[in-house]
């Protein structure tokens, strides 16, 4: 395979290449010193919040952690935007969503044997109210009979919680029908009581039923959970299933929850930064305290983001397919991910073990949908040089990508430039350069005919380059060829001139001495010198001949004339003149009409003829025959015999060349095929001489243009 310059130019623009993954290595290292930088400035705000929080003593007091253990069940009530509205719908709940938990066969629910019962759940409060939801699958809906005071005999709500007096109430919300409900407070002795304070409303779904209710903050203590019992039967009405998100066996057994303090959100609004979350655990890794969230508002933009949306409004095509093209290419920051802690109310990662035994810590995670990395850095809060909790900030990598996808941007907008323009460059100087050598090819291959004449000299040019110094050596050499092949094609007529008078006085001198000399030693001495001199003459007549043919073609005007008719007439001579050997001579019925000088036709058989019948096997038929093809007439003439030597075939028709036996008696110059080539040009033809297929002989071929 080779290679043009423009090619190998073209390839070597590809070293371009190395410079988008050198910008990609350095990018990767200013990756992670972005992110240490990211982990150290976390530190310090961690590390700043703590000190804060230590004046927050009554934050982590013992009354909190009374019944608190590392494996107890914790409740962090989050903070809604707005009140809920009571209507069993959870179009309310939409932008809390990814604060749902499911509950199904958990720990809390030993003894359940199938599962056509869950749930999902969450609670937040809004001022003076807790809010809860609970979404229920349920194969089979079992509501209250009407009048029935047995709450337990149909699908119902448990409610358990510890008073603000520490006092254990249970409470079951059951309804006979879709719509408003209040709770009924179970007493020991007496008939369940209406509990007006907690309302809310049922409603039916396609999967089952969602409720929704609603309980004073004031009559909430610490602890509290919920369950969801199953009855399927409506005439046996036991309940099937229970539950819970607590142990739903043990009405005992409830989970602490903490409401968060607005003094202390307060505070840590005040201190907040950006988007990020910042958690505040106590030493049973519950949460006490969150603010702030790792997505961005959806509804509000910041005059960076107006100014993006307007420039993308505004932007060009090439600008939104570039756009279009970077998104696809490079990891796009989102605010739509999952995360894994949204609805946590327990931290018990590493990072949280090791602030609460007293040293800080960072980790990065990966969100459950890989769409985004989180940094967590943890901070002990020490009071009284005690451990009591630990504060937790989070932060997600955006501003790192969306950095990093800037510097890609831009290393790629360069990159793309730079290989564009050095591509631009290296492809015109290649193809200038390449134009140049072509150009300077075809001159030399002009001025060298195919038989390796020169026909003219080549225009130097003025480039002070290599490739202009190498024009100017092609000029002389040329030059110098043109004078030189000038003065062999000359040396013929020179010869001639230059001889002709010392053989005329040879031959006047040989002719007084045999007029003298009548001894049979001197006739004989005499005869030999008459031969040399004979010889002499015939070279003189062949030179001579070659030398008029060149100098009768310029003069020549060329006649419409029947080829066949001249090559016929001319084999009848031959046959004539050589009746020891056959002459085949074949022509289709076609006009061979031909523009030329039937008489230089005929000189130039003569010379092919000749030349055939001299190497001719003994016994075998001289070919001639006229073909005619779309763009040209051929004339070929084949003999049996010897072949050609490989070496000459291509220098056969210069002149002075012959391929004859050395000794041969006869005196040829190698004048007959140079005289072939002088009238096969004048009439544009092409002759070429080559051996026969078979290897039995040779073959010559003279092309006349139609």
């Amino acid at each position: 395979m080779t290679l043009s310059i423009r090619k190998k130019l073209l390839l070597s623009s590809l070293l371009l290449l190395f410079i988008p993954w050198f910008g990609y290595q350095s990018i990767q290292n200013i990756e992670n010193d972005l992110r240490r930088e990211q982990q150290e400035q976390l530190l310090n705000r961690a590390k700043l919040v703590s000190v804060v929080l230590q004046e927050q003593a009554s934050l982590f007091s013992s009354e909190k952690n009374l019944i608190a253990h590392e494996n107890i069940n914790h409740v962090y009530v989050r903070q809604l935007n707005s009140a809920i509205q009571l209507d069993g719908y959870t179009n309310d709940w939409a932008m809390y969503d990814d604060r749902f938990r499911l509950y199904r066969n958990n720990k809390y629910n030993k003894n359940i044997i199938t599962d056509t019962l869950s749930f999902q759940h969450q609670v937040g409060n809004y001022k003076r109210y807790l809010y809860a939801i609970f979404k229920v699958s349920d194969d089979k809906i079992v509501y209250r009979r009407p009048g029935s005071f047995r709450l337990k005999n149909s699908d119902h709500l448990r409610i358990n919680m510890i008073d603000n007096k520490g006092d254990l109430q249970q409470y079951i919300i059951t309804t006979q029908t879709p719509g408003w409900v209040t709770a009924h407070k179970l007493m020991r002795d007496q008939q369940p009581l209406p509990q007006v304070k907690i309302k809310g409303e049922w409603q039916e779904t396609e999967s089952g039923y969602n409720i929704e209710i609603r309980i004073p903050l004031n009559m909430l203590g610490n602890m509290i959970s919920f369950a969801i019992a199953d009855v399927d039967d409506e005439d046996v009405r036991e309940i099937t299933q229970i539950i819970g998100t607590a142990d739903a066996s043990n009405p005992f057994a409830l989970a602490s929850i903490i409401v968060p303090s607005p003094v202390v959100e307060s505070l840590l609004k005040k201190i907040h930064q950006g988007v990020s979350r910042t958690w505040v655990i106590d030493n049973n890794y519950r949460v006490i305290a969150v603010v702030g969230s790792l997505k961005k508002n959806l509804y509000q933009t910041n005059d960076d983001e107006q100014a993006i949306e307007k420039t993308e409004r505004t932007s060009s095509i090439f600008q939104s397919i570039m756009r279009l093209f970077y998104q696809l290419l490079l990891h796009q920051p989102s605010s739509y991910f999952k995360d894994d802690l949204s609805s946590a109310s327990v931290l018990t990662g590493d990072e949280f073990k090791t602030a609460l035994s007293g040293q800080p810590a960072t980790q990065w995670r990966t969100t459950p949908d890989t769409q985004v990395n989180i940094l967590t850095v943890t901070h002990p809060i020490t009071i009284n040089n005690q451990v009591v909790g630990a504060i937790a900030i989070e932060e997600t990598n955006t501003s790192i990508l969306i950095l990093q996808n800037r510097a890609f941007e831009i290393l790629i907008n360069l990159s793309i430039l730079a290989f564009v323009i050095a591509s631009s460059v290296l492809i015109l100087f290649a193809s200038r350069l390449s134009n140049r050598i072509r150009r300077l090819r075809n001159d030399a291959d002009q001025a060298i005919a195919s038989d390796g004449r020169v026909k003219g000299g080549m225009k130097a040019t003025k480039s002070t380059d290599e490739i202009g110094d190498l024009s100017r050596s092609f000029s002389d050499m040329l030059t110098r060829l043109t004078q030189y092949n000038r003065y062999l094609e000359t040396m013929a007529s020179k010869l001639s001139h230059e001889l002709r008078t010392p053989i005329t006085v040879v031959r006047s001198s040989l002719d007084n001495l045999e007029l003298k000399n009548t001894s049979s030693d001197s006739a004989i001495i005499l005869q030999r010198a008459r031969e040399g001199l004979n010889r002499l003459s015939n070279i003189l007549t062949r030179m001579s001949e070659a030398t008029r043919l060149e100098q009768t073609l310029h003069n020549e005007e060329k006649i419409l004339f029947k080829l066949d008719d001249v090559i016929r007439s001319c084999i009848d001579g031959y046959r004539s003149a050589n009746p020891n050997i056959q002459f085949d001579f074949q022509a289709s019925h076609e006009d061979f009409s031909l523009s030329g000088v039937p008489e230089f036709i005929a000189q130039l058989l003569d010379k092919l003829i000749g030349n055939a019948i001299d190497f001719h096997q003994t016994g075998s038929t001289i070919s001639v025959s006229i073909k005619k093809y779309d763009n040209y007439i051929s004339l070929n003439i084949s003999n049996i015999g010897s072949r050609l030597p490989s070496n000459m075939q291509n220098n056969l028709f210069d002149s002075m060349v012959s391929v004859r036996d050395a000794q041969s008696t006869e005196t040829h110059l190698g004048l007959g095929l140079y005289i072939v080539r002088l009238i096969a040009q004048f009439h544009q033809a092409d002759v070429i001489a080559n051996n026969l297929d078979d290897d039995s002989g040779v073959e010559f071929k003279v092309q006349f243009p139609v």
